[in-house]
């Protein structure tokens, strides 16, 4: 008569088998959990039918800006913070200058450009520029007029800014 011996259950393989899966599942999901909670997502507007009717207001903006004839450069200085915008026309009061992230509303900045000289601005941002794709808008402080456009931000180009109609 031969006697089985009997192995504890941390020496059976399939035992292990079984742990495995389970295991990796619960580190998948304190792994998801930590990115969601360090990750800034943007919110959706609980007021999105104000926010629509706002964009009428905004495409008047954009009409004044066409009918004053407004167009201009922006330069982003070696530092990648120090912002220059040429117009074509003066204007007589300082600009908004709003750099919009697509997708994350926390890396947004708006700074406030002076006049340097009739045509020509300057400012600074808070914090350079590491991605590179940005929606930009520029305004006078009275909100009557802006440019906009998209910007890929490249070595040593200039982004045009131009009234959206």
């Amino acid at each position: 008569m031969q006697v089985e011996t009997i192995e504890p259950w941390y020496k059976h393989r399939h035992v292990w088998l079984l742990i495995l899966f389970p295991a990796v599942a619960v580190i998948g999901g304190i792994n998801l959990f930590f990115q969601a909670v360090q990750s800034d997502d943007g919110l959706v507007s609980d007021d999105y039918y104000k926010e629509g009717q706002e964009i009428n207001s905004q495409i008047h903006r954009d009409s004044k800006a066409a009918a004053l004839g407004l167009s201009g450069q922006l330069m982003l200085g070696a530092d990648g913070k120090s912002i220059r915008i040429h117009l074509n026309k003066a204007v007589n009061d300082n600009l908004v200058l709003k750099l919009m992230h697509p997708t994350r509303a926390g890396k947004d900045q708006t700074i406030i450009l002076s006049k340097e000289a009739p045509q020509f601005y300057v400012g600074k941002l808070e914090n350079a520029l590491t991605q590179p794709r940005w929606q930009v808008e520029l305004a006078d402080t009275q909100k009557h007029w802006r440019l906009k456009a998209e910007w890929t931000i490249s070595d040593a180009e200039a982004l045009a800014l131009t009234p959206t109609l």
